[in-house]
């Protein structure tokens, strides 16, 4: 994205007209990250004096803001987007402290506890998570996950070769006072669509969207497919190769709750997975 400067003004001036949506805290650390350019070289400073005529460009590509423990793949007045590690929890449970899990760490980062969840991914998984930016962002983005009103896209490798290409899993899913989930005529409605990417000798490699999103629902269903996924010991598996759950939250589409534009954000698989999964879904 491109911006000719239409007379004297400062560079924070012209990153807000850029990024209207965007919070001066988010334009300030895109601008420390490197995002922007001025004339071809990098724009360091937000009360930087820009005079009529010159290119202000952003770049699409550039190294994202980066807090212990988790990456922040995009943030704006509303949400903030964070790329969690296998292995740390989305929220607390009972007495955690700050740093064990997600939303903690976030809030300290910022300063601020008005930084909500309005989903989960377990502890195990990596991938896409979500936070809300105040209370009336987190109604809203709740109402989109109870509508259903987004796309939420796993990948996961299973243990064996699935006959089926594609499909959907279909049944009632029921949480014990184990905390296990089963499928239970007493339980909720959760439907998972699969799609086969790639066999090989041992494993299968999937592609899974969520049309539900209830607890450990990915998990269960593979299990009782047949099929459980690499690494998880609790609902079948035999095996744990790269010693972590092989599923991730790698794409979440959504409408922006004040917006009403669209927004796509994307995770890549973490590295751990390039020892298992064949280059050409990597």
């Amino acid at each position: 994205m491109e911006y000719r400067v239409p007379h004297p003004m400062q560079a924070k001036e012209v990153l807000a007209s850029l990024y209207p949506d965007s919070s001066r805290r988010t334009l300030k650390n895109w601008l420390a990250s490197g995002r922007f350019l001025v004339n071809g070289r990098k724009l360091q400073r937000e009360d930087e004096e820009l005079q009529e005529g010159a290119l202000v460009t952003a770049l699409e590509t550039f190294v994202p803001a980066h807090l212990p423990g988790v990456s922040i793949l995009y943030q704006d007045r509303a949400l903030i987007a964070i790329e969690k590690p296998s292995g740390l929890l989305s929220v607390p449970l009972d007495d955690e402290g700050p740093h064990r899990h997600a939303l903690g760490l976030l809030r300290a980062w910022y300063k601020t506890d008005q930084i909500f969840p309005v989903h989960r991914i377990d502890r195990e998984a990596s991938g896409l998570l979500i936070f809300a930016r105040g209370l009336e962002s987190r109604e809203r983005l709740k109402e989109l996950f109870k509508e259903h009103a987004l796309h939420r896209q796993y990948f996961a490798v299973v243990e064996g070769r699935m006959s089926q290409d594609a499909g959907a899993w279909e049944n009632p899913l029921l949480e014990l006072p184990s905390f296990d989930v089963i499928p239970s005529s007493e339980g909720k409605m959760a439907v998972t669509h699969f799609q086969v990417l790639h066999r090989s000798a041992k494993y299968s490699y999937l592609r899974l969207v969520l049309e539900t999103g209830k607890k450990h629902q990915i998990r269960v269903h593979c299990q009782q497919a047949g099929h459980p996924i690499l690494g998880d010991k609790r609902y079948g598996a035999l095996e744990n190769s790269i010693r972590r759950l092989a599923l991730h939250a790698e794409k979440l589409e959504l409408i922006h709750p004040f917006t009403g534009k669209s927004l796509s954000l994307h995770s890549p698989l973490p590295p751990s997975f390039s020892s298992i999964v064949p280059l050409k879904i990597r």
